[in-house]
């Protein structure tokens, strides 16, 4: 599989006005995009292509991957990529896609929630079928049927599912949430459901 690594920097010092960058990745291809910007800003994934995009956060030096969630067909996504880590773009399709990156404004932890406690977890999708989620603040990611996706979150951040113009809170993560534990969210949605 081909691979690409992409080193660039983009001077934004000064400026109110981000840099958009179009990604092109070939059919059944893969893009790895490292920025200095990670340092001081969140990355905006905007895909119009129509297609599932596999976004994934590496760790450099294990390869291994950090975080990861599905971007739906005409799917948005705010994230956070730690400096140094890399960000990798995966097209399962047979055509060629582009998707636009943008670095945008990180926002600052109020002192009042800097010590909260950060959980890391695995949202899992046991479902044949995707599931759009939004965690506010966090990013918009689509779990991809049968599959995890790594998150680390703040106690008390929300995790809803998106249905339409719907939002259902799924879940909120607290002190029953455990460092490494694995979360059904398929499971879940239809247990809310049913409760209806």
């Amino acid at each position: 599989m081909k691979k690409v690594v992409v080193i660039l920097s983009i001077l934004m010092a000064g400026f109110q006005v981000f840099a958009k960058e179009k990604v092109e990745i070939s059919a059944r291809e893969s893009v790895e995009l490292s920025y200095a910007e990670f340092a001081n800003y969140d990355v905006k994934l905007s895909n119009s292509s129509g297609k599932q995009v596999n976004v994934s956060v590496l760790d450099p030096q294990t390869r291994k991957k950090v975080s990861g969630f599905g971007l739906g067909p005409m799917g948005k996504a705010v994230l956070y990529v730690a400096e140094g880590n890399i960000l990798k773009l995966k097209n399962t399709s047979s055509k060629a896609i582009s998707i636009t990156l943008t670095f945008v404004e990180r926002e600052p932890k109020d002192v009042a929630t800097s010590n909260i406690e950060n959980i890391s977890f695995t949202l899992h999708n046991s479902s044949l079928k995707s599931i759009p989620l939004i965690i506010p603040g966090v990013m918009n990611p689509n779990l991809s049927p049968m599959s995890n996706s790594g998150v680390s979150l703040d106690m008390g951040q929300k995790i809803y599912y998106k249905k339409g113009g719907v939002r259902m809170l799924v879940l909120t993560v607290d002190e029953n949430i455990q460092s490494g534990d694995k979360i059904d969210m398929a499971k879940r949605i239809r247990t809310l459901k049913k409760e209806e």
